[in-house]
């Protein structure tokens, strides 16, 4: 009697321990007990490397599915996952789709950006073509590794450059005439400032500054009397008469001078006596 006691609570410790051992598998797997009614899509990859089976789906960070197939495309150049989305999760032509990780070595998962309601919703079946390429992290660090010794190279060349004894005396020569410079630039400002020299005079005397608006106003107002006509300058450039007069006064003088020309030295000379006395 004692003896079949001591089989059964054998018996019910081990059951017991089995039921709990599966539950702690399970809750550990995330493992689902209810089975997705939901539709398939499937998403192509050029590295899948890390994404398991019934691995999560998400969209905003909240699991709408999980990946049911991994495999390869029909030209075996791409890997093929098949997902299980929820139903009532509706996922659009334009939707794109990338795989990410929990951290940097965390476990990848698939993430789905929806789309826009306004390009249809994807039927069971079809394939989300927008795929976001994954940031490979041997690429980073390559990348990374190509950048240090590019500073490397860089920096032994500078080493080289500015070690010479000649390279440094001109930077010498460099660094006082730069400061030359500034301390001259310094002196031209303070002369300004207070006034001194020409420009100093220009920029802070009154006085100056009254007399050549003085004179631009003069200027200005004789400008606008010849525009109106006034003044001896505004009459020749408005009155036609004084330049009438002044053409056929040339004309007369032109006559004149070619009757001349034609006269011998005699003639010439009586016209001039004739016209003196």
């Amino acid at each position: 009697m004692d003896s079949k006691y001591t089989e059964i609570k054998v018996g019910i410790f081990v059951i017991v321990g089995i039921a709990i051992l599966t539950v702690i598998t399970l809750f550990v797997g995330e493992y689902k007990f209810k089975v997705r009614k939901g539709y398939a899509l499937d998403a192509e990859f050029k590295n899948v490397a890390g994404l398991d089976m019934n691995g999560p789906v998400r969209l905003a960070g909240v699991e709408v599915g999980s990946v049911t197939d991994i495999g390869l495309t029909t030209d075996g150049k791409k890997a093929k996952i098949t997902m299980d989305i929820d139903p009532d999760v509706e996922i659009y032509r334009d939707a794109k789709v990338e795989l990410k990780s929990y951290g940097a070595l965390g476990e990848k998962f698939v993430m789905i950006y929806p789309g826009n309601p306004d390009t249809g919703r994807l039927e069971s079946g079809e394939t989300i073509t927008d795929v976001i390429p994954e940031v490979d992290l041997n690429d980073v660090m390559r990348n990374v590794q190509e950048i240090s010794d590019d500073i490397k190279d860089m920096s032994g060349n500078l080493s080289d450059v500015l070690g010479s004894d000649e390279t440094k005396k001109d930077l010498k020569e460099i660094i006082a005439n730069i400061k030359s410079s500034t301390e001259n630039l310094s002196n031209i400002t303070t002369k300004l400032n207070s006034g001194n020299g020409t420009i100093g005079k220009l920029i802070n005397d009154d006085t100056i500054y009254n007399d050549v608006k003085t004179s631009t106003k003069a200027l200005k107002d004789v400008a606008d009397k010849m525009e109106k006509g006034e003044g001896t300058l505004g009459r020749l450039a408005h009155d036609e008469t004084l330049y009438v007069e002044a053409e056929n006064a040339m004309r007369e003088f032109r006559k004149s001078a070619e009757g001349i020309q034609e006269q011998t030295p005699i003639s010439v000379m009586a016209t001039i006596f004739g016209l003196i006395f």
